[in-house]
């Protein structure tokens, strides 16, 4: 999932990182610019939590070890393509790499496994997310799930909806002229999300693939997901363009006035807490289906490549930056990967999503998008289900034919 920080706070870490920090930006230029000591290159996702947190910690890792942090930052549709070409040209451009979850399959073999580490404290999923082949591939930097966010003027505590039924029942309650209910993601990644959410919490065991490696996806746990969205889109109370929804659009709507709730990724709350007031704004743990509470996770990890020349300093810098996990709460997005930073977190105001999240991340159905080298082919087949089947295609034939079509593409 890409996450984004607004200008004016990377304005600040970057005004930060040139007063103080020492650290130098780079495309993978590994000399320092004081030539001393040793250094080495992350790779982050430019405008993101990662590339913020890694200025403003620059400097004390320097302090505390004597090694440089160069840091790459580079878009997110660009990040895929560069790991992918250092690792075919077995070069080590790259000491610490930040990833996406669902990358961690394609690049398993050129990263360095995590040995003795400490997860007593990841959030619930994140140990299993970052695991393939009984090996711990990185220390987790944050994990996103979806989240109920209400307009807490409208709706009070006792009516907050748990389950599908009433969360269809209050949307169609709260619809107005003015104002809908509710929102469908119909777009995209978060649309498949959102589809693998719902997935969860009517039953399904693996996430694409059961536990014997075949393709689930048209179990009955399916059949009804999609039902289930095909059902809210066409209700009045949604807006008609659910194929041209997605997380942005959503919140658009939301903090605009013009929906009452939204299911979305749980850093959308404290957005619209400072966009609408905290006096406007809930937030509840994801709805359940009739196997109860479920969602699926949007997790990054910090990953040290096997190529990296200065490998024993990349560990301890992974280290260093999982120890200051905690810091991330303090930026735009206000997630983390720790238990106990959810728990501290809970309790401040503009935070409460955290306790959202570890209800939602500790219930039994939540789980990972599949650990395969082929995700990106199969999150295409996944979008176009679910678009063609808000645009009125037979729910049935639709996941038949992409049984078929994951079936070819493989693990």
């Amino acid at each position: 999932m890409k996450k984004r920080i607004v200008s004016f706070v990377l304005a600040m870490a970057m005004m930060t990182t040139m007063g103080a920090c020492g650290s130098k930006e780079t495309t993978g230029d590994k000399e320092s610019d004081t030539g001393a000591g040793s250094s080495i290159t992350v790779l982050v996702e430019s405008g993101s939590p990662a590339e913020a947190l890694a200025k403003e910690t620059a400097a004390a890792f320097q302090e505390e070890t004597g090694c440089e942090v160069i840091i790459d930052a580079v878009a997110y549709t660009g990040m895929y393509d560069k790991l992918s070409t250092e690792i075919r040209a077995n070069q080590a451009t790259h000491d610490v790499a930040c990833m996406d979850v669902v990358w961690l399959a394609a690049f398993a073999d050129a990263i360095e496994p995590v040995t003795g580490a400490d997860t007593s404290d990841f959030l619930p999923t994140l140990e299993e997310s970052g695991t393939i082949d009984g090996k711990l591939l990185g220390y987790p930097m944050w994990v996103n799930s979806k989240i109920l966010i209400y307009r807490k003027d409208l709706i009070s505590e006792d009516q907050v909806p748990t389950t599908w039924d009433e969360y269809k029942a209050l949307a169609q309650e709260l619809a107005t002229g003015d104002m809908y209910g509710t929102t469908v993601f119909g777009s995209g990644s978060d649309a498949v999300c959102s589809f693998l959410d719902f997935a969860c919490q009517a039953g399904a065991e693996g996430l694409i693939f059961d536990s014997e490696g075949n393709v689930n996806i048209t179990d009955q746990a399916y059949v009804d997901a999609l039902n289930f969205m095909v059902e809210t889109a066409a209700a009045d109370y949604t807006p008609a363009d659910a194929l041209a929804t997605a997380a942005t659009e959503s919140q658009e709507l939301f903090t605009n006035g013009k929906v009452a709730m939204q299911l979305n990724w749980s850093h959308q709350y404290s957005a619209a807490v400072e966009a609408m007031g905290a006096d406007k704004v809930g937030c509840a743990p994801m709805i359940g289906g009739s196997a109860g509470v479920g969602a699926t996770t949007g997790p990054w990890y910090q990953c040290v490549m096997k190529n990296s020349e200065n490998k024993e300093m990349a560990q301890k810098y992974v280290e260093y930056m999982y120890e200051h996990n905690g810091d991330y709460m303090d930026l735009t997005l206000k997630i983390a990967a720790r238990t106990s930073v959810y728990e501290a977190a809970g309790n401040e105001a503009g935070t409460e999503h955290t306790k959202a999240v570890l209800e939602t991340l500790g219930a039994t159905q939540s789980q990972a998008r599949p650990m395969v080298k082929t995700w990106a082919q199969i999150e295409e087949v996944l979008i176009g289900v679910v678009e063609s089947c808000l645009g009125g295609a037979d729910v049935t034939e639709t996941l038949n034919n992409a049984k078929t079509e994951i079936e070819a593409i493989g693990k």
